[in-house]
């Protein structure tokens, strides 16, 4: 190859390059990033977990700047018990885009299944920063639920009011409520919030074994008795039934 020759290969290789790197390039791959997140949320939709992590995998690829990109992935792992891999696609989603409150939730839930608790606090407390998050529901949840488990009622009860004033009809809140003054043994409140609960939504079986918990404690044996069936007839096979089911003995 002449010495012109060679010269006028290497101006074709750098015009090749240049298109690779230029607007139109970059253009294409956001534009097949989007393409990759929307197969990946089809996929979610019908709980392919592995085909949407890999189509998630690669929109964060094509695009790494995109933080919902990187959400999409670690909700996605989140979803499939990898904690480590979401926690790491959270937190470079959040880095990206400080005020996706969504993010940070499942960055706390995530937290939360390692039982990392300051670090989930952390997590939904900077989701609640956000005046404009959408879903303040889930962080009080989470909040609640973890100051439950901490024995720090009065804090949990404060996450709990708050959840029931964003959602005064949800039956969760009612039944957070209930449950946390059970455990503080404040027996009439927690009643009168179970039952709301119940009356709310009656087929959640853990609502009426904690109903007829606060009933048995406050020597109502009759009315705990209808509770604890109640919980035993909605799913025999779970958890609650088995429990239930010890109470009844108890009663019998």
């Amino acid at each position: 190859m002449t010495p012109w020759a060679r010269m006028a290969m290497a101006g074709v290789i750098l015009a090749a390059l240049a298109a690779c790197t230029g607007p139109e390039a970059e253009l294409a791959r956001e534009q097949s990033a989007q393409s990759h997140y929307d197969i990946g949320l089809g996929a979610l939709a019908e709980n392919n977990l592995s085909k949407a992590i890999n189509e998630f995998r690669i929109a964060t690829e094509e695009n790494p700047r995109n933080a919902r990109n990187f959400h999409a992935l670690g909700n996605a792992l989140l979803r499939n018990q990898q904690l480590d891999e979401a926690i790491q696609a959270l937190r470079r989603s959040v880095e990206l885009q400080p005020r996706l409150s969504d993010a940070f939730n499942d960055l706390g839930a995530a937290y939360m299944r390692k039982q990392m608790w300051d670090l989930a606090i952390d997590a939904f407390r900077k989701a609640l920063a956000n005046p404009q998050y959408l879903t303040p529901d889930q962080a009080y949840r989470n909040l609640g639920n973890i100051y439950y488990v901490q024995g720090k009622y009065d804090l949990a009860l404060e996450q709990f009011r708050k959840l029931q004033d964003v959602l005064p009809q949800s039956p969760d809140g009612y039944f957070f409520l209930g449950r946390t003054f059970l455990a503080q043994g404040q027996l009439e409140e927690a009643r009168e919030k179970l039952e709301q609960a119940v009356k709310l939504e009656n087929t959640v079986p853990v609502f009426h074994l904690e109903l007829g918990i606060a009933l048995l404690r406050s020597g109502r044996r009759a009315e705990a008795r209808e509770s604890f069936r109640k919980a035993v007839e909605i799913n025999p096979a779970g958890p609650e039934a088995q429990e239930a089911r010890r109470y009844l003995r108890e009663l019998n």
